[in-house]
């Protein structure tokens, strides 16, 4: 019985045999095949847990669809806060900030809500600038 249970936890398998996983599970198992971090390294995960990041049904589909994580943007949005080093958006509340991690800069575009942060959009990239 014990067994049974353990198995419908599983992934189910296809044709193949093989598993299906979620685009979140193929994005952490690819940042931990490419030896990348995430802010639960820079913040630890009690802080990087209690952030709160508010996000649209589309955004959120968007940022799954480009393998972007709550850690990443929660990274990208710490260090624009800590540094400063955020674009300010006329006329909105919104902001615009950039941050590399290992190969990746990430990108994201987001306001200030009341214990957190709202995001709009997000991206990333892999290329190196002169000079980093």
């Amino acid at each position: 019985m014990h067994e049974e249970k353990e198995k419908k936890d599983e992934a189910p398998a296809d044709k193949e045999g093989l598993k299906t996983i979620s685009r979140r599970e193929f994005a952490i198992g690819s940042i931990a095949l490419i030896g990348a971090y995430t802010s639960n390294d820079l913040l630890g995960q009690d802080a990087a847990a209690k952030i709160k990041l508010e996000k649209s049904d589309v955004v959120q589909k968007l940022l799954e669809e480009r393998h972007i994580l709550d850690e990443d943007l929660i990274a990208v949005i710490q260090h624009a806060e800590k540094t400063g080093e955020k674009l300010y958006q006329p006329g909105t509340d919104g902001f615009l900030s950039k941050l590399r991690i290992k190969n990746v800069y990430f990108y994201a575009e987001y306001s200030i809500i009341e214990g957190g942060y709202r995001i709009y959009t997000a991206y990333s990239h892999r290329f190196t600038l002169e000079g980093d």
